[in-house]
């Protein structure tokens, strides 16, 4: 980027040193360090008209510095950020630059106020990059008003920028230093923009504990000390507020990313539209041209076909809108809560309103001063997740990365987080495309992320063992299998990720876990110690006398699987514990007139519905159905060459009596007669 020379003649020296310092303590590369910086600049400068947070001081200064005023361009935090950081011109680092020379990241560049003053004087219309600049900021406009209006909790924007980016104090910096080591006359532009920095770090670098942290610090209830905004060391969070919040980052980010491709789809679309009115055109030119000429149609050659339409349906934001989130997910805390004895979360500077499930923004005197039975500890948050919901860390960390850096790939050391696409397929348990069982199983794996395919659905296939075994078999990909049973209405079920196979014997590898999705969630994942993770076996196979279950299931033992749907579709079961998966009921409580209480309750169970998907995204679904095929055509050619015969050698099996039968049979009887001879040397003389 022009900043490679280490001469202190360097004009770019001071820059050069800056980046270093930022880049020892974040962990971003200069390019990212420098869009960042010159963003926030811009944002932050008064020639930018800020009006977003006029606590920060706006009046402290009109210098054009980072620290002279606040955010933003009226928009919000978010919106601002998304529309400009991906957008802003590059950088000019050429050595002949003499007047706007930028070499300071607390400055606003130069070339940045020029460009912005370029568009807003129209200049645009004559310019097709401007104008691609300008189009890409109404789309990301668009979407992040309906997203910060329809998706995000109200003041979320606002809420994140106190809570995660906001200065820190001696005592909130974990034993870093508040500012950059380095000679600076401003040192409040300094601690300004490290702490910017470090909010994006923890939001979506450092991990998936800092980034939980970050999303706690937005919903936590405290008592604030007076005076510095730091919190009591007992430090609460509403878990239904804590889940809720990452449902909603993963739906923002499914609904952004559906937009912006669906607007790039669109832009191929009118390509290739004006394309297709060109040949269109110089077709019938072409047919004139031969009508002057005299060439009569019929001597003409046929032209090929007309080219197709290309149909892009319109993206519809409004079907991703965040539902209730229920209970599941968040009574599932709440149990590891309640059964936990770690200590409370220590202590975070938490100022200003939190979050709280309806939506709105708690004051503080709606803070918790002490802990009651729906409110969770960090500490309780991060060992949980780490259990049951591994990738909710990723729903802020994806988010994040849309906001600051949307035009660059996602890092590959990172777990992305994809919200489940069913692609329009119906499903008994998910009503719409945004339900919230879908964002549970989401946050389990990231192979439960993104689009799905569904492969069996007892509400449309039946209930039907052939069909059911018919789309497992030869599926090489990860599949999930959802079952609902009657009296409880539990939901439950195990995932796989080994292809299936029919055999006597248990198969598959330790991806495989349990789950339960209602009333509460739970993963059961293998122990270490067992190997029986799935099984399928048809009584057609052995024709019932190998004395195993028949059917399909995952741990246990051949004749009594954990959970097992056997063939006939009645008596399936559902088993506490077994040696390969983690112990845990996968059956609800049953109700009064049932076991309800009962320590030991049964383990049978009826069906309701089940339904198996193919997951793990477009790619290992497409991979995936392509064996599928490969193995329905060869067991369909294997049958074609059993049913072909052979009739020279069929005719031979019969003389020769391989193949029993009577046609023949009057040679033996003439064998013996005196009015018979017969020429053994010659076929069929007798």
């Amino acid at each position: 980027m022009g900043l490679t020379a280490s001469k202190p003649e360097s004009p770019y020296a001071k820059l050069k040193e800056q980046l270093e310092t930022l880049g020892n303590r974040h962990p971003f590369g200069d390019a990212d360090l420098l869009r960042v910086s010159r963003c926030l600049a811009y944002l932050y400068s008064s020639n930018a008209n800020p009006t977003f947070d006029t606590q920060q001081g706006i009046e402290d200064g009109k210098d054009g510095t980072l620290g002279s005023a606040s955010v933003s361009l009226g928009n919000s935090f978010l919106s601002d950020w998304a529309e400009y950081c991906s957008t802003l011109p590059s950088a000019d680092f050429s050595r002949d630059v003499v007047d706007g020379k930028f070499d300071d990241l607390l400055l606003v560049d130069p070339k940045i106020l020029a460009f912005e003053a370029s568009i807003k004087g129209g200049q645009s219309k004559i310019d097709s990059n401007m104008d691609k600049i300008l189009v890409e900021r109404q789309r990301i406009s668009y979407i992040m008003k309906i997203i910060e209006e329809h998706v995000l909790p109200p003041d979320f924007g606002e809420i994140f920028h106190r809570r995660v980016f906001s200065p820190v104090t001696s005592d909130d910096s974990n034993g870093e230093p508040n500012a950059i080591e380095i000679d600076i006359n401003d040192k409040t532009a300094w601690i300004k923009l490290d702490k910017f920095f470090n909010g994006i770090s923890d939001s979506s670098m450092r991990g998936s504990r800092k980034a939980l942290t970050s999303l706690f610090r937005c919903c936590c209830r405290s008592n604030l000390s007076k005076g510095n905004g730091m919190a009591n060391t007992n430090t609460y969070a509403p878990a239904k507020d804590l889940i809720d919040l990452a449902y909603r980052l993963s739906l923002a980010t499914a609904i952004y990313d559906g937009y912006m491709i669906n607007q790039g789809q669109l832009d191929l679309k009118k390509i290739h539209d004006r394309q297709r009115e060109m040949n269109k055109k110089e077709k019938e030119a072409a047919k004139e041209a031969d009508a002057e000429k005299g060439i009569e149609d019929d001597e003409v050659e046929e032209d090929d076909e007309e080219e197709e339409e290309m149909i892009v349906p319109i993206f519809d934001p409004e079907s991703l809108y965040p539902k209730d989130i229920g209970n599941s997910l968040v009574q599932s805390l709440l149990d590891y809560s309640s059964t936990s004895n770690q200590p409370a979360s220590p202590s975070y500077g938490m100022s200003g309103p939190a979050l709280n499930q309806s939506g709105l923004s708690s004051s503080s005197g709606n803070k918790a001063t002490n802990r009651d039975s729906n409110m969770v500890s960090l500490n309780i948050f991060l060992t949980w997740s780490e259990s049951v919901a591994p990738c909710l860390s990723s729903c802020l960390e994806t988010f994040i990365h849309r906001i600051f850096f949307p035009d660059k790939p996602y890092p590959p050391s990172r777990t992305e987080f994809f919200f489940p696409n069913l692609r329009g397929r119906h499903s008994a348990f998910f009503p719409s495309p945004a339900s919230p069982y879908l964002f549970n199983f989401a946050s389990m794996t990231p192979s439960l992320g993104g689009a799905w395919h569904r492969l069996y659905t007892s509400d449309e296939d039946g209930l039907s063992f052939n069909r059911l075994q018919n789309s497992l078999l030869g599926y090489s990909g990860p599949t999930l299998t959802v079952i609902k049973e009657v009296e409880g209405g539990g939901i439950f079920g195990a995932y796989t990720h080994t292809a299936w196979k029919e055999s006597k014997d248990f198969y598959g590898d330790s991806n495989c876990f349990l789950f339960t999705i209602a009333p509460s969630v739970s993963v059961l994942r293998p122990r270490g110690v067992g190997n029986k993770y799935m099984y399928c076996n048809s009584e057609s196979r052995s024709r019932g006398y190998d004395g195993q279950a028949h059917g399909i299931g995952f741990g246990g033992t051949v004749d009594k699987p954990r959970l097992f749907i056997s063939e006939s579709f009645d008596e399936c079961m559902a088993a506490t514990g077994d040696l390969t998966f983690e112990a845990g009921p996968l059956l609800p409580k049953r109700n009064a007139d049932g076991d309800f209480g009962n320590p030991n309750p049964s383990k049978y169970f009826d069906l309701e519905s089940l339904e198996v998907w193919g997951v793990g995204g477009d790619e290992v679904v497409a991979e995936a159905l392509g064996d599928r095929h490969k193995q329905r055509e060869l067991v369909a050619a294997n049958i074609r060459k059993a049913r072909k015969v052979d009739k020279a050698q069929f005719l031979d099996d019969f003389q020769s009596g391989l193949i029993e039968s009577k046609a023949f049979n009057h040679r033996a009887q003439m064998r013996g007669r005196g009015d018979c001879r017969i020429d053994e040397d010659k076929k069929n003389n007798y």
